[in-house]
């Protein structure tokens, strides 16, 4: 876009005009312009930058509108200045140099997640998979549970003749673990942070039915006679052969399914719906159904190991990092309201997402496991 056309824009985002595709890009071009404002400085001087970048903005509208902002424009406008917070991370962590402010403590226990997954069978026996070598880990009445490579277990038919014992299996991870599954009917799964899904080890001939807790992502083999349907919290999911994300963590507002291709229908607290690729059913724990559209990306970037925020509230991002780092967060004070929009890898240092978080209206510090979060004053 030319310059003028970016003025036009800044003026629609700041009176509330902007439409969301609008929004998005000028969010994308201000953590262009601090990208390449923090190529040229210290880290010490990133706060100046933003505020010089801020006036840019200011200085570009009309005087009627200076005058005119009120509370709510601004709110919106702290998920614009936040995005430097994630766009500056991978300039921060090219450096050893810690910012003045102390911020974390006593974290060298504090790790990223990875692999980690406990099998119960069955017969209530116990297998915990990250410790299992490579090959088969158990076997059963025409199955074998055979570990394939480090975080992928898959459940093998080696009796096709219908005669295979349907027992009931679990899988869990814990936090901090992240596991991805195989199962008899050759659908794919994987499994987020403190989740969980239960199957039989060989399906019936009418149906494919599991049962999740957490964050589970689904990329479902194709059977027209046996339709694939799964339990979740609040929400019953049916399908033939798609890809689908369910979120049902219990510590979150709602419990939403993803579409990404194919088609389900789901079962909410009080509706059906059937749903196209993109959109996506939350059902919130007082039993509301919503059908709207859904940020596919943002939304199975945890499978691709990425920590991905759009206009992400703190206590949301919060409950991520939580989870995915075995931490307690603890909030003292006022609760902060800003929004977060960017992207950081789930294998990095606890310390530098902090870190970067400082340069928010947040103080943060790791005890501990317990992450201390609240307000600047």
């Amino acid at each position: 876009m030319t310059e003028k056309e970016i003025h036009v824009l800044l003026e629609k985002y700041i009176t509330g005009e902007c439409s969301q595709q609008e929004k998005d890009f000028l969010e994308r071009w201000y953590a262009s312009e601090l990208q390449k404002k923090i190529f040229e400085i210290d880290e010490s001087d990133l706060r100046t930058v933003k505020d010089e970048l801020w006036e840019r903005i200011v200085d570009k509208r009309p005087e009627i509108t200076k005058r005119r902002i009120a509370w709510r424009v601004w709110a919106g406008v702290a998920a614009v200045l936040l995005i430097g917070f994630f766009v500056i991370y991978h300039e921060t962590q090219r450096t050893d140099k810690t910012p003045g402010e102390k911020i974390v403590t006593r974290t060298q226990n504090v790790l990223p997640g990875g692999n980690k997954a406990v099998l119960t069978t069955g017969d209530g026996k116990q297998i915990i998979l990250t410790d299992e070598a490579d090959g088969v880990i158990e076997q059963g009445d025409g199955f074998i549970i055979r570990k394939q490579e480090d975080g992928l277990v898959s459940f093998e038919i080696t009796d096709h003749t219908g005669r295979v014992a349907s027992v009931n299996n679990t899988i869990e991870t814990p936090k901090g673990g992240i596991y991805q599954i195989v199962l008899p009917d050759g659908s794919k799964v994987w499994l987020n942070s403190a989740s969980s899904i239960s199957f039989p080890s060989n399906f019936s001939a009418a149906e494919r039915k599991v049962s999740i807790t957490g964050e589970v992502y689904f990329e479902i083999q194709h059977d027209v006679t046996r339709p694939f349907r799964v339990h979740a919290p609040q929400q019953q999911i049916e399908v033939l052969g798609t890809r689908f994300n369910i979120n049902a963590y219990e510590d979150e507002p709602y419990v939403r399914t993803s579409l990404i291709e194919g088609s389900v229908k789901v079962k909410g607290a009080t509706q059906e719906h059937v749903l196209k690729p993109g959109f996506e059913l939350r059902t919130t724990k007082n039993g509301d159904d919503r059908v709207g559209k859904a940020d596919i990306e943002a939304i199975i970037a945890w499978k691709e190991g990425v920590f991905q925020f759009d206009r992400v509230e703190l206590g949301a991002l919060m409950r991520q990092l939580a989870r995915w780092y075995d931490v307690e967060v603890i909030y003292t004070g006022a609760y902060p309201k800003d929004e977060f929009v960017g992207k950081i890898k789930r294998n990095e240092d606890i310390r530098k997402i902090l870190n970067v978080l400082r340069y928010g209206n947040i103080n943060v510090s790791l005890e501990g496991r317990k992450l201390m979060v609240g307000q600047k004053k």
